[in-house]
C-alpha cells in the first residue's frame, strides 16, 4: 500500500477489504498489555474471512460518478464467479465487462501470489479506549507498515468501533491527519477510508458492508490525481452446504 498512482483507487478498494484476515491474526498475539484487546480480539472472531466460499451478493460501486453493478456467486465457474450485470442502468459493453473481469482477475492472482502484501500492521501498544456507551467502544489506533522502509501506514490515524450487541466491528476508519510523502515522487494530500461490517443475515456471520475510499495527490511531482470509490456488498445468500 505504499504504491499509490492514477487509476489505483478501485485495486486499493479491495486490497483494503482484505485487511479484516490480517487484523484478526495480529490481534490474536499479544501487542499490549490492555484489557481491550481481548475485546477486540474476539471482535474480529465474528468475522467469516471465507464468506466468498459459501455466500452470494451483489456488489454496487460508484467509481466516477458511474454506477456499476456486479454479481458474485461461487457456485459458478471459477471464471464466470463474477458478472458485471449494469454500468449506470444499462447492459454493459463487452470491453467495459472484460476490463471489469481483468481487475477481478488481476486482484485474485496479486492475493494468491502474496497473501502479505497488502496487509496493514498495527503498532504495539497503540490500541486505546476513546469512548465507550452501553452500545459501543470506540477506539483508536496506529497502524504501522509491515516491512521496513515502508512509508505510508505510519502517517495514517486508525479509528475503530466495536459493538456491543453481536459483539463485532462496526467500523474501522483510516485517514491521514495531514498531507504526506510515502515514497519519492509522490505526495499523498488525502487518505480517507471507511470499511464497515455487519451479520450477513440476521444471526448470521459478520461481512464486509460497505468500503468508501478518497486518495488525492500527486506522482512524479507534476501528475495530479484525486480518486473516490464507494462500494456496497448487498443481498447475501447462503448457498454453501448445509
Amino acid at each position: 500500500m505504499s504504491k499509490v498512482a492514477p487509476g489505483s483507487s478501485g485495486r486499493l478498494t479491495a486490497c483494503l477489504v482484505g485487511m479484516v484476515v490480517f487484523f484478526s491474526v495480529l490481534l490474536a498475539t499479544p501487542l499490549c498489555a490492555s484489557e481491550y484487546e481481548d475485546i477486540v480480539e474476539r471482535a474480529f472472531a465474528t468475522m467469516d474471512d471465507s464468506y466468498e466460499e459459501s455466500w452470494s451478493f451483489t456488489e454496487v460501486s460508484m467509481r466516477e460518478e458511474v454506477r456499476y453493478e456486479a454479481s458474485f456467486d461461487p457456485r459458478r465457474k471459477e471464471e464466470e464467479r463474477w458478472i458485471l450485470v449494469s454500468v449506470d442502468g444499462r447492459e454493459p459493453t463487452k470491453e467495459e465487462t472484460e476490463d471489469f473481469l481483468e481487475e477481478k482477475a488481476e486482484i485474485l492472482e496479486e492475493e494468491a501470489m502474496d497473501e502479505r502484501e497488502n496487509e496493514v500492521d498495527m503498532a504495539p501498544g497503540t490500541l486505546t479506549l476513546l469512548e465507550e456507551t452501553g452500545e459501543y467502544w470506540l477506539f483508536s489506533f496506529v497502524p504501522a507498515d509491515e516491512e521496513e522502509g515502508e512509508k505510508f501506514m505510519k502517517h495514517v490515524d486508525g479509528t475503530m468501533k466495536v459493538v456491543k450487541e453481536g459483539h463485532y466491528v462496526e467500523f474501522i476508519d483510516l485517514r491521514s491527519p495531514e498531507p504526506f510523502k510515502p515514497a519519492m515522487g509522490v505526495k499523498i494530500k488525502t487518505f480517507l477510508t471507511r470499511i464497515t461490517f455487519g451479520p450477513a443475515v440476521p444471526d448470521g456471520p459478520v461481512v464486509p458492508m460497505s468500503v468508501d475510499v478518497r486518495v488525492e495527490g500527486s506522482a512524479l511531482f507534476a501528475i495530479k490525481f484525486d480518486e473516490a470509490e464507494t462500494i456496497q456488498f448487498l443481498d447475501y445468500e447462503y448457498v454453501g452446504e448445509n
